[in-house]
C-alpha cells in the first residue's frame, strides 16, 4: 500500500546479505592477488603495502599477508646503509657503502659502523643515521598496523607474532613500551593466553624480577581464579622446590576451595602434585583437607574433583607408589559411577590398581 513500508522477509535479507558478501569477498581476493602478483626479490609495491595494512586490518588472521610484510621489512633492512664514508675526502680509505650487498660478508663482520667512528671521526657520513631513522619510521608503522589489528582481535596469532618479529629487527626496540601494553591487555582481558605469551617472551628483555612476576600473577589469580592462561604463565616461571611447593599449594588450595566447579584450579593443583617435592606428609594434610570437603555428597561435580584429586594425592601421578593402593581402588569405583562417560578409562586405572593391590597382599602373605 502507498505511504506504508514494505517489510522484507527473511529470504529477501539473506539474499541481499549474500550479495554483500560476495561483493566483499571478490574485493578481497583482487587485493589479495595485487599483493601477490607484486612480490619481487629486491623491491616492493607501496601501493600493494598499503592494500595490505587495510586487507590486515579487516581480517588480521591471514597469515599470508603478515608474511609479505615481513619479505617487505627484510628487503628495508638489506637497503639501509651499514656505513657511508663521504668520497669527497681524499684522507678516507673506508669504502663507500650503500648497500650490505656491495661488501663481503666477513668484511660486514669484521668493521663495524662504531669503528667508522673512532677511526675517520668527521670523515663518517650522516646517511647511516638517516638511513636507521628512516627503517625506524618504517618499522614504527608496522606497530601501529599491529595495534590496529589487535583492537580489531585481540587474539589474534598473527598480529602478535609479527610484533615480536618486527621488534627483534628493531635498532631501539622499547621493550618497556611492550611490557606496559601487556599490561594494558591483560586488564582488558586477564584470560587472553596470547597476552600471556607475549609477556613471557618480553620478559626474557627487560629487567623484571621473579618475585614480581609472582605477585603480578598472584594478583591477577585472586581477581579471577578462573584463569588457565595465569595458571600456565606461573608454572612457566621457576622451577619449584620444597618451599616454593608450600606456596603454590596453599594457593591452589584456596582457589579450588573457593570454586570448586572450575576446573582451572584442579590443573595447577595436578601439575604441582606431580612435583616431587611434594612430601608425603603434606599429601596427608591435603588428604584430610579433602576429605572433610567430600563429606557434602549434594554437589556431583564437586564431589568429582575431589575423589579426582585424591587419585592424584595417593600416587595416580606414579603408578608404581606402594602406598594407599586400596584408598585408589575405592577412589576410580567412585569416579566410574560419577563419570559414566570415562568410565572404561577408570577401570583400565583400577584394573592397574587392582593387579598391584593383589601382588602386595601375595608378598606379605
Amino acid at each position: 500500500m502507498h505511504g506504508r513500508f514494505k517489510v522484507r522477509t527473511t529470504e529477501e535479507q539473506k539474499a541481499i546479505k549474500h550479495k554483500e558478501q560476495q561483493k566483499k569477498l571478490a574485493a578481497y581476493h583482487a587485493g589479495v592477488q595485487q599483493i601477490l602478483s607484486s612480490r619481487k626479490e629486491d623491491t616492493y609495491d607501496p601501493i600493494s603495502l598499503d592494500i595490505c595494512s587495510q586487507l590486515l586490518t579487516l581480517n588480521p588472521d591471514i597469515y599470508t599477508l603478515w608474511n609479505y610484510r615481513k619479505e617487505v621489512i627484510l628487503i628495508k633492512i638489506e637497503q639501509r646503509p651499514l656505513w657511508l664514508i663521504s668520497p669527497k675526502d681524499p684522507s678516507c680509505r673506508l669504502l663507500f657503502l650503500t648497500h650490505p650487498r656491495n661488501i663481503d660478508r666477513s668484511i660486514q663482520q669484521a668493521v663495524s659502523r662504531d669503528l667508522a667512528l673512532e677511526l675517520f671521526g668527521e670523515c663518517y657520513g650522516k646517511d647511516g643515521d638517516e638511513g636507521e631513522e628512516k627503517l625506524i619510521k618504517f618499522l614504527e608503522n608496522e606497530f601501529r598496523l599491529t595495534e590496529q589489528c589487535l583492537i580489531a582481535n585481540p587474539k589474534s596469532y598473527g598480529s602478535w607474532h609479527h610484533r615480536y618479529w618486527v621488534l627483534l629487527r628493531h635498532p631501539k626496540p622499547n621493550w618497556e613500551n611492550e611490557f606496559n601494553l601487556c599490561n594494558k591487555y591483560l586488564t582488558m582481558d586477564d584470560r587472553n593466553l596470547h597476552v600471556w605469551d607475549y609477556r613471557r617472551l618480553i620478559i626474557n628483555k627487560i629487567s623484571v624480577t621473579l618475585v614480581d612476576e609472582l605477585k603480578f600473577s598472584t594478583e591477577r589469580l585472586n581477581a579471577n581464579f578462573s584463569n588457565y592462561s595465569s595458571w600456565h604463565y606461573r608454572s612457566t616461571l621457576r622451577e619449584l622446590d620444597e618451599e616454593s611447593v608450600t606456596t603454590e599449594l596453599n594457593l591452589v588450595q584456596n582457589a579450588v576451595f573457593t570454586d570448586p566447579f572450575d576446573s582451572s584450579g584442579w590443573f595447577y593443583l595436578r601439575w604441582v602434585l606431580s612435583n616431587p617435592a611434594v612430601t608425603k606428609e603434606r599429601r596427608e594434610e591435603l588428604l584430610d583437607a579433602f576429605g572433610a570437603a567430600g563429606r557434602d555428597r549434594t554437589r556431583l561435580q564437586m564431589l568429582f574433583w575431589i575423589i579426582m584429586a585424591k587419585c592424584w594425592l595417593t600416587g595416580s601421578l606414579v603408578l608404581n607408589d606402594k602406598d594407599y593402593v586400596d584408598k585408589r581402588v575405592e577412589y576410580y569405583k567412585q569416579l566410574a559411577k560419577l563419570d559414566p562417560m570415562r568410565k572404561g578409562q577408570y577401570e583400565d586405572y583400577l584394573k592397574i590398581a587392582e593387579e598391584k593391590l593383589k601382588k602386595i597382599g601375595d608378598q606379605s602373605s
